[in-house]
C-alpha cells in the first residue's frame, strides 16, 4: 500500500509548524508523512515528487492568501494532477467566490476559517483522510471488478471461437460501436468507458446453448428461437452477483427489448429500458446486419440504415437512431476498425428473419 502523505502549505512559517505540530499530536496521523510547503509553487514539486516516488498525496491543506499563486489556484491545480486526493483551504479573509469556485469544479473537501479551532482542524483532516481511503478502497475493488469483466470477456471470446472463428471481431466492433452512440448522446467520460467494458458481454449467456442451435445454418423452429432467447437469462445469471457493475447486467438482460414494449425477456418499454442496452441493441443490430451470415450474405450499409429507420420508435429508441445514423459517416465511426466478418451466433436473435415466433 502506497505511503500516505499530507501536504500543507501556507507563506508563514509559524502556521506551518503550527498545523504540523496539530496535526502530529493526533495518534490517528502518527502513521502519516507530513510535508510542509510556503508557497504554491513549492507545494506542486512536493506533490509531484512524492508522487514520482511512489506515495499517495491523500490530504492538502493550504492557506488561501499567499503572494505568487493564491490557495485556490493552487488546489485547483493538485486537484488536476490529484482528482483522488481531498482538499482543505485555510484563510481569514472572506473569499466566498474562491470557495465557490473550488465547490463548483470538486476541488474541495471542505473550508475553515483562520485562526482555526484545534477540534475543527483535527476533526476535519480526519474525516478528509478517511474519506480518500474510502475512495482508494472502492477504486480497488472496481478495478478488480473490471479485471473479471475482461476474464470474462476473453473467455467469452474463446468459448464462442469454438463455435464460430469471427464472433471476437463481432463484440470488439460492439464495444466500439456502443462506446461511440454515447459518447455522441453526450453521456459523461465514465459511462462511454463502462459501456466499452461492458458491452463485449451483451451475449455471454449464448455459451449456455446448445452448439447445434447456435450453427444452425436455416431458419430456427419456434422452440429453437425461444432456446436462443433464454440465453438473456442465462446471461444475467452468470452475472448475478453484488459485486458486478450493474450496467453489465442492464445490458445482458435487456439488449432484446424493444422501444414499443414486444421484446424479451421482460417486454419493457421506451425509457424503461436502460440506456446502455438501447445503445447496445442498435449497435448489436446495425453490425449484425452488415456482416455476413451463413444463411445470408451481408445487407449493404443502405438496407441496414433502413432497416433502422423503419424500427425508430418501434424496435429501437428514436434519439439514438438519429444520434447513430448522423455519425454514421463520420471518419470517427468505429465500425469498421476491427475487419472481418461478425459472428452469425452472436446476434441471430436480432436479425429481421430470425424470430419466427410470436
Amino acid at each position: 500500500m502506497k505511503r500516505e502523505h499530507i501536504v500543507c502549505v501556507d507563506d508563514e512559517v509559524v502556521i506551518l509548524q503550527s498545523l504540523r505540530r496539530e496535526l502530529k499530536s493526533d495518534p490517528f496521523f502518527r502513521d502519516v508523512d507530513m510535508a510542509l510547503a510556503d508557497n504554491g509553487a513549492e507545494a506542486l514539486d512536493v506533490v509531484k515528487e512524492i508522487m514520482e516516488s511512489g506515495g499517495s498525496v491523500s490530504l492538502i491543506i493550504s492557506d488561501q492568501r499567499m503572494p505568487r499563486m493564491t490557495g485556490d489556484a493552487l488546489l485547483a491545480e493538485t486537484h488536476r494532477l490529484l482528482p483522488d486526493s481531498m482538499n482543505i483551504l485555510l484563510t481569514g479573509y472572506s473569499d466566498i467566490d474562491a470557495v465557490i469556485k473550488l465547490v463548483n469544479t470538486g476541488a474541495l473537501y471542505r473550508y475553515l476559517s483562520k485562526p482555526w479551532d484545534r477540534h475543527d482542524l483535527l476533526l476535519t483532516a480526519r474525516e478528509a483522510l478517511l474519506a480518500n481511503r474510502q475512495k482508494m478502497l472502492i477504486k480497488r475493488l472496481n478495478r478488480k471488478i473490471e479485471n473479471l469483466t475482461l476474464a470474462m470477456v476473453s473467455a467469452l471470446e474463446s468459448a464462442n471461437l469454438y463455435f464460430d472463428e469471427e464472433t471476437g471481431a463481432h463484440i470488439r466492433r460492439i464495444a466500439a460501436i456502443s462506446g461511440y452512440i454515447a459518447k455522441k448522446a453526450g453521456l459523461d467520460d465514465e459511462f462511454v468507458r463502462l459501456i466499452e467494458l461492458y458491452s463485449p458481454l451483451h451475449d455471454i449467456g449464448k455459451i449456455g446453448i446448445p452448439k447445434e442451435i447456435l450453427l444452425k445454418p436455416a431458419k430456427l423452429s419456434c422452440e429453437e428461437f425461444e432456446h436462443i432467447k433464454e440465453h438473456v437469462n442465462i446471461g444475467f445469471r452468470i452475472l448475478e452477483n453484488d459485486g458486478i457493475e450493474p450496467m453489465a447486467k442492464n445490458i445482458v438482460q435487456y439488449h432484446h427489448e424493444k422501444w414499443e414494449g414486444s421484446g424479451y425477456t421482460r417486454s419493457l418499454a421506451g425509457e424503461d429500458i436502460p440506456i446502455e442496452a438501447r445503445i447496445v441493441s442498435i449497435a448489436d443490430v446495425f453490425d449484425a446486419l452488415t456482416h455476413k451470415r451463413v444463411y445470408k450474405p451481408a445487407y449493404s450499409q443502405a438496407e441496414a440504415i433502413k432497416y433502422l429507420i423503419d424500427g425508430r420508435g418501434t424496435n429501437f429508441d428514436p434519439r439514438l437512431v438519429d444520434i447513430f445514423l448522423e455519425g454514421l459517416a463520420s471518419a470517427e465511426y468505429p465500425g469498421t476498425a476491427y475487419g472481418g466478418q461478425a459472428s452469425w451466433t452472436s446476434a441471430r436473435s436480432a436479425l429481421p428473419n430470425s424470430q419466427p415466433c410470436a
